[in-house]
């Protein structure tokens, strides 16, 4: 599957409640990806429609980027508890 017309980005999970869901590839606020620390989650949604929460800067948008840029940023200790 190619996620090449996806932008992902991660936001503070404080203006979580802000998201609406039909305009993501998320669910709900209770089936997001969150940091380690539950700080920050992430988005996810088709390059040519950028949903209008992040438009209108109604989600703090943190970071964003691509599937790949993505992936390498939840593999980092913020984001993934290291295995003991």
């Amino acid at each position: 599957m190619s996620y090449s017309n996806r932008t992902y980005a991660t936001a503070l999970t404080s203006t979580i409640g802000n998201v609406d869901f039909s305009q993501v590839h998320e669910i709900s606020a209770a089936t997001v990806r969150k940091s380690v620390d539950e700080s920050q989650f992430v988005l996810k949604w088709n390059t040519d429609s950028t949903p209008t929460f992040i438009t209108d800067n109604s989600v703090t948008v943190t970071w964003n980027g691509t599937h790949a840029d993505c992936l390498t940023l939840l593999a980092t200790e913020a984001w993934t508890l290291e295995e003991e």
